[in-house]
């Protein structure tokens, strides 16, 4: 395999660490909340490691001390620790050849030869970000003289970085461009409108007809402009942004360059609708955006300009920033890497605004485009969305219902072809070649927006809750700490995947 086709990622092993190769893990995952496999525990037996970790509670971990033992981590990589040199040569051992009967076939890799690859990978990335953004820590400027081996792989980890913050706008203008038409038609639904409207006043002009002006509502702010508003909830300057603060003097900032060229997909795609847009506005809302501000940037060989606005506070609380009350409605909204199903985190605000129209402001049902890390953790969203009443089974194919144990709808809407739903579920073409590590599971890692999956935000009818027999049993195995233990946390090694670390995630 040659490094899953140079980074293509056809078939990155997400999910590789051993839950169930030794009944210690189990236990001390069921036992300590604070349990971050391969970093304050042996990855491989559960036993708890005297280590210094940012991510744990200071009085656990003193408390832990006592009983901890010493540690040793993978020579080849240096980021995941165990017990002893035993438990770390039985994790690199193949499935194979441990003769376990718990292991099915979707047994997890455990270290094995790539994954160790890829996670020297990651050391690469983190000092070519410190390197390319200023940021301390930066190892790489520390050698005056570096091999061509080294420059060539010091080039290739700048490269990966930089693809990962231009998967963003990649991301967001091409899926919108290239959405299914039942998507395009809810997104332009409100432009279209206004088309008609314009060609009915031409013709009514003549005749001196009287037009009812329409009240300062939030619907009414860009009624009759030819913009396409898309609002990204819970942006941060740290991913969205690229560091952007938002400042005046920074409008050149390469962030809105990159917003800016990629938008042209999107003004290609409308023209053949046709749809002239006046404007295109990316509202940026979150805890972790620069404070209000507004700037215009032009769009190459277009004479269609980019807003691009932000908003610091919380989506769905208005209360927090009156700008908020003014707020153009959504024609899309657009989440990267939420964590829906975090349960460190509540998004029940503002996925209530989002899928409420009448608090969002929006003419009717919001298309909505979210992106995960993981594909478990893109069915896991899906089910928190679909637990709150955010969306309506009966939108979803059949086979994600399946996947997700979830009933097929009584109504017999849901017996036409899935290729009517307006659903739809998988990987991202767009997303960057960073790999990086989990801040919970040593052997697991992921790509930033790797999964995504877009729908229409609509409230269901009745209650799509409900209990199945694994919430009335008490869970074991892997699945249950996949949900119940990766919450996300992240340490002095492990913090890609932490809230308070990652921005992406507010």
């Amino acid at each position: 395999m040659d490094l899953l086709a140079s980074l293509g990622l056809d078939s990155l092993p997400e999910q590789s660490t051993r839950l169930t190769s030794h009944p210690g893990v189990i236990d001390a995952l069921e036992n300590n909340a604070d349990a971050r496999l391969g970093f304050n525990l042996c990855c491989n037996c559960g036993t708890r490691l005297n280590v210094s970790d940012d991510g744990v509670n200071p009085k656990s971990a003193e408390k832990a001390s006592k009983s901890s033992s010493k540690f040793v981590q993978c020579k080849g990589c240096h980021r995941v620790k165990y017990c002893c040199h035993a438990c770390c040569k039985a994790d690199a051992e193949e499935v194979t050849r441990r003769g376990n009967s718990n292991f099915d076939e979707e047994t997890a890799f455990g270290h094995s030869a790539l994954l160790c690859s890829l996670l020297r990978l990651c050391n690469d990335d983190e000092d070519a970000e410190g390197e390319l953004f200023n940021e301390h820590g930066g190892k790489m400027n520390n050698s005056k003289s570096n091999s061509q081996k080294q420059t060539q792989a010091k080039e290739a980890a700048m490269y990966r970085v930089q693809t990962e913050r231009e998967s963003y706008p990649a991301t967001l203008f091409n899926i919108l461009a290239e959405s299914p038409d039942w998507f395009m038609d809810a997104m332009t639904r409100r432009i279209r409108n206004v088309e008609n409207s314009r060609s009915s006043e031409k013709h009514r002009r003549g005749k001196r007809d009287r037009v009812d002006h329409l009240p300062n509502t939030r619907e009414s702010v860009n009624s009759g402009k030819r913009q396409l508003v898309v609002h990204i909830v819970g942006a941060s300057i740290e991913s969205e942004l690229w560091g952007w603060n938002g400042k005046k003097e920074q409008d050149g900032a390469a962030v809105l360059q990159a917003y800016a060229e990629a938008s042209t997909n999107i003004l290609t795609q409308f023209e053949s609708v046709p749809i002239t847009l006046e404007s295109l506005r990316l509202v940026f809302i979150g805890p972790d955006c620069p404070k209000s501000c507004k700037c215009n940037v032009p769009i190459p060989d277009s004479k269609t300009v980019l807003i691009i606005e932000t908003h610091c506070c919380n989506y769905g609380d208005h209360n927090q920033n009156e700008s908020l009350e003014s707020l153009s409605p959504p024609d899309a909204i657009v989440f990267f890497n939420p964590g829906f199903s975090c349960p460190d985190y509540d998004w029940s605000k503002a996925l209530s605004a989002a899928s409420t129209p009448s608090k969002s402001g929006a003419a009717g049902p919001v298309p909505f485009l979210v992106t995960t890390n993981t594909e478990m953790e893109g069915f896991a969203d899906i089910k928190c969305l679909l637990d709150g009443r955010c969306i309506d089974a009966t939108s979803l194919p059949q086979d994600i219902l399946e996947a997700l144990d979830y009933p097929t709808p009584k109504s017999g809407k849901h017996e036409t072809e899935d290729e009517d739903k307006s659903f739809f579920f998988s990987e991202n073409p767009y997303h960057g070649l960073r790999v990086r590590q989990s801040g919970t599971m040593a052997n697991d890692i992921y790509v930033k927006s790797r999964w995504m999956f877009g729908g229409l935000f609509r409230k269901a009818h009745g209650s799509n809750k409900r209990k199945t027999k694994e919430d009335n049993d008490k869970n074991e195995g892997r699945e249950v700490h996949r949900h119940a233990q990766k919450k996300h946390r992240g340490g002095k090694n492990g913090g890609n995947n932490s809230k308070k670390k990652n921005p992406a995630l507010i």
